[in-house]
């Protein structure tokens, strides 16, 4: 298959308008959308260009596929790829307006089309529907499951659900073989389109979750708060692993320093972390020290993957004004100092999240999925 698409293909749908389609497109690729339609069959000319236009920058920014619906004119201005219906241009009339590069996808209603198009070699992707009653496609009567897992048997090219598909549908989707499921009302509903897009998102990241997710970085930069938001979104446990050195010893981690020293404390922040072992899958918060020494990173590489929450110093500094819970930070001065003494450490980390302008642990988390599933920790 030349074509990888992500489980979930978003399409603005005519009753976005033009004029609301950017702005759709620039939120729903902020939470993690990485395939999106640009759909408005009545816009004028200019208009559609326009918006075909900015949200094909936005794309390219994200590393996101972009395709206008039906306009081959449009997609070729845009540098976008086109998705074409039953009555539009033929795909090989298409591909010679496009390119070679340029990606194609075409609707079809029945299992004798599908076929055709999977055996079109100017095809990249199928989509077939309306698998459930559509909103938008009120003219074609609904065709289910079994026909689209008729179509998958066969499939030799992406396949795309599509029509009436509800965040409700989506496991049933994907077990009936499409690749991703195309959703307009179901990511619009009720105005919440990050809330439903990332809802959207997740159920496809929990079916294909990675192992054990350790996140690292300097105190302050948020790995608990952010790890337990992951952790929910993943269906995973959440562990972190100053709190249970903290539940196991019935101190808190500045009594243990002041008591024992920092490399006895180190010992045992060690031996909890090779603890974590036992969890086949997990979301794993360390504290700031702990990827520092050579020792955990080397168990961490050998059970999971490191996630870095670079987190700027001006945050950290804000963050920590007025603790007193934290044993290594003493000043200002000091502070500074100890960010620099463990910048070069963290960079060695195997992802790196750059938190710079990220307002919320929801923003967070959407920036280390994105950055997972752009190392392919998601496997398909």
């Amino acid at each position: 298959m030349r074509l990888r698409l992500p489980p979930v293909y978003a399409i603005t749908g005519d009753a976005a308008g033009t004029a609301d389609a950017a702005d759709l497109a620039r939120r729903l690729f902020s939470v993690g959308v990485r395939c999106l339609q640009l759909r408005d069959k009545s816009a004028p000319d200019r208009e559609l260009l326009t918006a075909a236009d900015t949200i094909g920058a936005a794309a390219r920014e994200r590393g996101a596929l972009f395709f206008v619906n039906d306009r081959v004119d449009v997609a070729r201005l845009s540098g976008a790829g086109v998705h074409l219906g039953e009555e539009d241009l033929p795909a090989g009339a298409a591909r010679a307006v496009l390119g070679p590069d340029a990606p194609i996808g075409v609707s079809t209603h029945d299992l004798a089309a599908a076929r055709r198009a999977f055996a079109d070699d100017e095809i990249d992707y199928v989509a077939f529907g309306p698998v459930f009653e559509s909103s938008t496609k009120t003219i074609r009567r609904a065709l289910g499951l079994d026909a689209l897992a008729s179509v998958a048997a066969g499939k030799t090219k992406p396949l795309v659900a599509i029509g009436g598909i509800a965040p409700a549908h989506l496991d049933a989707v994907w077990d009936a073989g499409a690749d991703s499921a195309a959703m307009i009302g179901g990511l619009l509903a009720g105005g919440r389109v990050e809330e439903n897009a990332r809802h959207a998102l997740d159920r496809a990241r929990r079916r294909r979750r990675p192992g054990r997710i350790y996140l690292v970085g300097f105190m302050a930069s948020g790995k608990t708060a952010v790890g337990k938001r992951l952790a929910e979104r993943l269906g995973l446990p959440f562990v972190d692993l100053d709190t249970e050195i903290e539940r196991a010893s019935g101190k808190t981690i500045r009594a243990l320093f002041e008591e024992s020293g920092e490399a006895a404390f180190r010992e045992r922040e060690a031996e909890f972390l090779a603890g974590t072992s036992s969890l086949p899958a997990a979301v794993v918060a360390t504290g700031g020290g702990c990827f520092v020494q050579e020792g955990n990173r080397r168990t961490i590489a050998r059970l999971g993957l490191s996630v870095l929450l670079d987190a700027p110093l001006s945050t950290v500094r804000a963050r920590l004004s007025g603790k007193t819970d934290r044993p290594l930070f003493k000043s200002e001065e000091q502070l500074a100092g100890l960010f620099a003494e463990r910048a070069p450490f963290y960079r060695m980390a195997s992802v790196h999240v750059n938190l710079s302008g990220a307002e919320t642990v929801e923003e967070t988390a959407d920036r280390v999925l994105v950055a997972l599933e752009d190392l392919e920790e998601f496997p398909a």
